[in-house]
């Protein structure tokens, strides 16, 4: 089992300007590599490898000008370039649009990946070759055995996220307390109990800090220091919400991983969705209108990032995490089946067998009951055990 354990770096000015270098020749030999394999196809209809590139590299590093990086850390756009164009051939194999690997500019290369193999964590360091080693904090001690460390770029600060193997996963725990969890924008979670809990849109809340630092942004000369100043102004206020976001979704997924022994979810397209909000609707006697905010409120929301956090946190904890099919899961009567059909407007679940709850508690049933279907655990009955509350 991987865990990453992720450091806050303070490096010295030599060793901000030694990171800065990296990159930037990082990012020139990404632009070479990538410029290699265009101009051989386009020239001589010749396919480059990643083995190709790297032995190239290895020529090149005989002159000592190559040498003052370490070999992992060269090779890393090599990787890089690899990966985008496997990407880019499965992509125009399924179908989809192909999107050509671009050129990167130094500016927007920030970060670099080397092997873990040598020790990389010392006490209050992070040791990255041929640059020594950098102070550096973090939330918890490092685990297992690390096998990867990337450093990343972000604005002003610089970041190390070091992966380890921790060793295998506890076995599953019998299951005596599931839960089914409907996500939607006006509650970010509503469980199979009952229990909502509330949305609190990061974005709309930081929205007006965003939108006055790039009002200020679009008022600055192109190419000049002010702007600089005012793109990292702007970059904070984005990372401001993403942080607030981040926090919460830790907080409820560690609620409900602990409180719960199986978490049922419904298996959505959430890109897909959210691209579909931006289509258009026909109203009465008016021409086509947008979709206005959905694809941003379902962007805001984060249920991919909630999947995740519950998914790993229960790995680690021996929990179970079921994908269930979301089609039917908000017409279907969570008390005698019954198929009972209504628009997003419709609210309220009403079945003609009696049974009258909130529209997302009632999905939130179905998906539990999938969720225990599809583990093949068919306990006549569930043991209710006490939850701790939720404090955010």
């Amino acid at each position: 089992m991987l865990r990453t354990f992720q450091f806050r770096l303070n490096p010295n000015s030599t060793q901000t300007a030694m990171l800065t270098r990296v990159l930037a020749d990082n990012a020139e030999t990404y632009n070479a590599a990538l410029q290699e394999r265009r101009d051989a196809w386009k020239l001589e209809r010749k396919s480059i490898t990643y083995y190709d590139q790297q032995a190239e590299l290895t020529e090149l590093r005989k002159d000592p000008a190559f040498q003052w990086i370490a070999c992992d850390i060269q090779r890393d756009p090599l990787r890089r370039v690899d990966l985008a164009f496997k990407a880019f051939f499965r992509r125009c194999k399924a179908g989809e649009k192909p999107g050509y690997p671009r050129f990167k500019s130094k500016d927007r290369y920030n970060s670099f990946t080397f092997g873990g193999n040598r020790p990389v964590v010392r006490e209050k360091s992070i040791h990255i070759p041929n640059i020594g080693d950098i102070r550096a904090r973090g939330g918890r001690a490092i685990e297992g055995r690390a096998k990867v460390c990337m450093v990343k770029r972000d604005g002003k600060r610089w970041t190390a996220s070091v992966v380890c193997d921790i060793g295998p996963a506890p076995e599953k725990c019998a299951v005596s307390n599931p839960v089914g969890i409907d996500v939607g924008i006006s509650s970010l979670v509503t469980l199979s109990n009952g229990t909502v809990i509330e949305n609190p849109r990061w974005t709309r809340k930081h929205e007006s800090r965003i939108a006055a630092a790039s009002r200020a942004l679009a008022r600055k000369r192109k190419q000049s220091k002010n702007r600089i100043r005012a793109r990292e102004v702007l970059r904070r206020a984005h990372q401001r919400a993403a942080n607030a976001r981040l926090n919460y979704i830790h907080h409820v997924s560690k609620w409900l991983v602990h409180n719960y022994d199986l978490v049922a979810y419904e298996d959505l397209k959430i890109c897909n969705m959210a691209r579909s909000a931006k289509g258009t609707v026909e109203k009465p006697g008016k021409k086509v209108a947008q979709k206005a905010g959905l694809n941003r409120s379902i962007m805001d929301a984060a249920w991919g990032l909630l999947i995740w956090c519950i998914t790993y946190k229960a790995e680690s904890a021996g929990k179970w995490v079921v994908p269930v099919n979301p089609r039917g899961t908000s017409q279907k009567c969570s008390g005698c089946g019954r198929i009972v059909p209504k628009d997003l407007s419709v609210r309220i679940h009403s079945c003609e067998c009696g049974l009258v709850l909130g529209r997302d508690h009632n999905a939130g049933r179905n998906i539990c009951a999938l969720g225990i279907s599809a583990v093949g655990f068919v306990p006549l009955e569930f043991v209710q055990t006490s939850t701790r509350g939720l404090c955010i």
